[in-house]
């Protein structure tokens, strides 16, 4: 099911350009508006934004991370010291 949703999500934007592209009837030198443009590079530059934020806010400084490891024929967790 995992993977049906993955190739879903996959083809979306090809869908959405197939769409797109019928909608406008395949004209030669069609190209979308402006501001539709703008508000996807809007998008797009707000994406990478919030995704830099979260990237950077997140550190590992100070923290030591300890693997699982197995201990007498059992898993122990790890931890975060």
């Amino acid at each position: 099911m995992g993977v049906l949703i993955e190739l879903f999500f996959f083809a979306l934007p090809f869908v959405a350009y197939l769409a797109w592209w019928r909608l406008a009837g395949r004209k030669p030198g069609h190209e979308p508006s402006r501001r539709l443009v703008v508000l996807a590079a809007i998008g797009v530059v707000c994406g990478v934004a919030a995704a830099s934020y979260y990237g950077l806010s997140r550190s590992f400084e100070g923290d030591d991370y300890v693997p699982a490891r197995i201990e007498r024929g059992g898993i122990v967790r790890g931890t975060t010291r």
